[in-house]
């Protein structure tokens, strides 16, 4: 089956990444467009767990940006995969912080972005390392 990755980023992500240093936005984004390089990123991509269950990361330093994965499949068959990937947010990893990014894509999740969120219902915010 032939799968093609298609990145796209929020408004609201964008803006995240604005705010970031130079050398950190030039960091995320390269790792953002390797997803689009290869396969299925959810396969390549720690999946988030918690009230960011159904998103995915991808890291450089300290610095995450949240993702989630849209799948469409054609309609004539199995012969396409299309996997839209969403970011929704970028920023750096401050636990207990109010601008911590998790803290900040659960709000965007909760709120803004209902359309791409699935059963949010804990209140932590958890992560496995």
């Amino acid at each position: 089956m032939e799968v093609r990755v298609h990145v796209r980023w929020t408004e609201t992500a964008k803006e995240s990444l604005k705010g970031l240093p130079l050398k950190v936005r030039k960091g995320l984004l390269a790792k953002a467009d390797e997803l689009a390089e290869g396969p299925d990123p959810r396969e390549r991509c720690k999946p988030l767990t918690g009230p960011l269950q159904g998103y995915y990361r991808i890291v450089y330093s300290r610095y995450r940006a949240i993702f989630t994965v849209k799948e469409e499949k054609l309609a004539n068959g199995d012969k396409l995969l299309h996997l839209e990937v969403i970011f929704i947010a970028a920023g750096i990893r401050k636990k207990l912080d109010k601008k911590d990014v998790y803290r900040v894509a659960q709000k965007l999740v909760e709120s803004v972005l209902p359309e791409l969120s699935e059963d949010i219902d804990e209140v932590e915010l958890k992560e496995k390392d």
